[in-house]
C-alpha cells in the first residue's frame, strides 16, 4: 500500500527479509509459482514481475528454467533492494501500479505477475487489473494473488485483530474488500477468457509441518503487522475498531500466538489468457 504522496506503508529496515520469507511460504502452499497453464520449458518468453520488492520471485523462477533465456522484468516503486548486478537476462525498472505504463509495453509480454500487491490500488483496483492485461500479448497470460482478508476458523484473537487493521486500512484506501471474488469478474470485462483459480491456505507458524517455513511465516507475518501498527497510529482516532492497546500490542501477540497455536491465511490465485487476435 501506499500513500497519497507515493510512500510505501511497510517501507522498513526488515520488509524486503519479509517479502522474501513470505515467498516461499506461498510457494510452498501454492505448490509451485505458476499455476497458470503455461509452458515455461521450451521457448524463450518475455515475462513480467509487478511489485517485484528485491526481485525473489524472478530469480526462483529463472532457477527453475536456467536452461531457457527468459527475459524477465521486474517493477516496483522502491529501488533499494534490486540486485545490483543481474544476469543480462533480468532487469528492473522503476513503476508505480498507479501510474501509466510505458506504451511500448503493450501486449509486449507472454506473462504478467503480479501478488498482494492490487491494496495500493484503493479506488482504481480494477483499472490496475485492466492495465496489466494490457501487458499481455494475445494468447499470453496474467496471474494474479491476494488474500481474502477474512477470518478464519484457525485464527486466534491476535490474528483477528490483525485482520480487522488490514481490513481498517483498505477502507482508509477505499480499497475493495472483495478482491477474491472481484478479480475474475474484472479479467472477464477486460476480454480475458480461460479464467481459473486455485484458493489456498497458507499455513503459518505452529500449523505449517515444516519448521524452517513455520518460522519463516511467523516473521513475515509480525513484521507486516509491524508496518500496520505504525501506520495505523497515523489515522483518526477511531479509524481501526480496537483500543489503542489492541493496536499497539498486536505484533507482538500476533508473534506469540503464531508460534503457539499457528492460523491459515487463505489466499487466491487467479489466471486468465488473452485471446487471440
Amino acid at each position: 500500500m501506499t500513500t497519497e504522496q507515493g510512500d510505501y506503508i511497510l517501507q522498513s529496515g526488515d520488509e524486503t527479509k519479509r517479502l522474501a520469507t513470505q515467498h516461499y511460504v506461498i510457494k510452498d502452499e501454492a505448490g509451485g509459482l505458476i499455476l497458470a497453464p503455461l509452458d515455461l520449458s521450451t521457448k524463450p518468453l518475455r515475462i513480467l514481475d509487478s511489485a517485484t520488492a528485491d526481485g525473489t520471485w524472478i530469480r526462483d523462477l529463472a532457477q527453475q528454467y536456467s536452461g531457457v533465456p527468459h527475459e524477465f522484468i521486474g517493477t516496483d516503486i522502491d529501488t533499494s533492494a534490486w540486485p545490483r548486478d543481474p544476469p543480462s537476462h533480468q532487469t528492473y525498472q522503476i513503476q508505480d501500479i498507479t501510474k501509466p505504463w510505458p506504451a511500448e509495453w503493450k501486449e509486449g509480454f507472454d506473462f504478467v505477475h503480479q501478488r498482494l500487491a492490487l491494496a495500493a490500488g484503493g479506488p482504481i483496483q480494477k483499472h490496475i487489473v485492466s492495465h496489466l492485461g494490457d501487458l499481455v500479448k494475445p494468447g499470453g497470460w496474467i496471474q494474479l494473488i491476494e488474500a481474502s482478508n477474512e477470518t478464519h476458523e484457525s485464527h486466534g484473537p491476535a490474528f483477528r485483530n490483525f485482520v480487522t487493521i488490514i481490513k481498517s486500512i483498505y477502507t482508509v484506501f477505499n480499497g475493495s474488500l472483495k478482491l477474491c471474488e472481484e478479480i475474475p469478474v474484472w479479467l472477464k470485462e477486460a476480454g480475458f477468457v480461460d479464467i481459473g483459480y486455485r484458493d489456498i491456505d497458507t499455513k503459518l507458524g505452529a500449523l505449517n509441518p515444516d519448521p524452517v517455513l513455520a518460522k519463516q511465516g511467523v516473521y513475515s507475518t509480525t513484521i507486516a503487522a509491524r508496518g500496520l501498527v505504525h501506520f495505523g497510529s497515523t489515522l483518526p482516532v477511531g479509524a481501526i475498531p480496537l483500543s489503542p492497546e489492541q493496536i499497539v500490542n498486536n505484533p507482538d501477540d500476533l508473534n506469540a500466538e503464531l508460534a503457539k497455536t499457528g492460523a491459515v491465511y487463505p489466499l487466491r490465485i487467479v489466471w486468465a489468457r488473452k485471446p487471440e487476435a
